[in-house]
C-alpha cells in the first residue's frame, strides 16, 4: 500500500497526533516515515508587489531542527520505523507535496485544526493540500475532543 509516508509537523498538538498516527501506520506497513517541518516564507505586501522578507535566521532553523530531531528520537523509541526528518522553507501545503513527490511517498498525514469560518472543516494548510495533492493520498487526523 504505502512504502513512504510524509507527516507534516508544525509543533501543534494536532500535528503531534498526526505524526503519532503516521508512525503507527508506517510501522504496520513497513513504510519509511518522513517527518517534515515547513518554515513558511515570510513576505510583505508593498503596493502591488509581494516581496519576500529575509530568510529565517540560522538560530530559528537550528531550533526547529532540534525540536524535530527530538520528536523523531521519541518516535524511534516507540515504533520500529525508519525515520527521516526535514526542515524546508516555503508554502506549507506546496512544500509537503513537493517533499512527498521528491521522496516517492504516496501519502501525507496532517492534523486538522480549524481557526476561522473558512477553515472550520479542515484548516487552511490541510484544505489547500487536499485540493492540490493529485495522486498522493492525504490522511487527515482528527483532533482529540
Amino acid at each position: 500500500m504505502y512504502t513512504c509516508i510524509v507527516a507534516g509537523f508544525d509543533g501543534s498538538d494536532a500535528a503531534k497526533k498526526a505524526v503519532e498516527k503516521a508512525a503507527m501506520l508506517a510501522e504496520k506497513l513497513g513504510a519509511k516515515l518522513v517527518i517534515v517541518t515547513v518554515v513558511p516564507t515570510p513576505s510583505i505586501l508593498l503596493g502591488e508587489f509581494l516581496l519576500p522578507e529575509p530568510v529565517p535566521s540560522q538560530q530559528v532553523l537550528e531550533a526547529v531542527r532540534e525540536g524535530l530531531d527530538k520528536l523523531a528520537e521519541d518516535i524511534r523509541g516507540r515504533y520500529n520505523v525508519e525515520i527521516e526528518t526535514m526542515v524546508v522553507e516555503g508554502d506549507p501545503a506546496e512544500s509537503l507535496l513537493d517533499v512527498a513527490k521528491g521522496k516517492g511517498c504516496s501519502a501525507i498525514v496532517v492534523g486538522r485544526r480549524g481557526r476561522g469560518l473558512a477553515v472550520k472543516l479542515l484548516g487552511s494548510v490541510t484544505s489547500k493540500l487536499v485540493n492540490i495533492a493529485k495522486g498522493i493520498d492525504v490522511i487527515v487526523v482528527e483532533p482529540e475532543k
